[in-house]
């Protein structure tokens, strides 16, 4: 998979988990690193992790989340803060 197609798809799940937890005002989801990896279907182990950070950072990168690490960096989950414009957009596409 190319880099620009999981970015892709992991802001899709970003949205689709924000979307599930009720759309909190703040933005905010907790992102489960394991599950995620499977969910994108990305290598078992340190490779897949490394592509799932990467493909946060250039998320991060673009202004459409923030990232925190409350257990530290790559440890159990992230958490996602969705920016306003990608919550906007999301919305405008799904209603609310």
């Amino acid at each position: 998979m190319s880099a620009d197609g999981l970015v892709d798809r992991l802001e899709m799940l970003a949205v689709a988990r924000w979307l599930d937890a009720g759309r909190p005002q703040d933005g905010r989801i907790d992102l489960p690193l394991e599950e995620v990896t499977l969910d994108l279907d990305l290598t078992d182990g340190r490779e897949g992790l490394l592509d799932l950070m990467a493909a946060l950072g250039e998320l991060e990168s673009r202004g459409l989340i923030t990232v925190a690490w409350p257990q530290g960096v790559g440890a159990g989950e992230a958490e996602l803060t969705l920016s306003d414009e990608l919550r906007r957009d999301a919305r405008r596409l799904f209603g609310g």
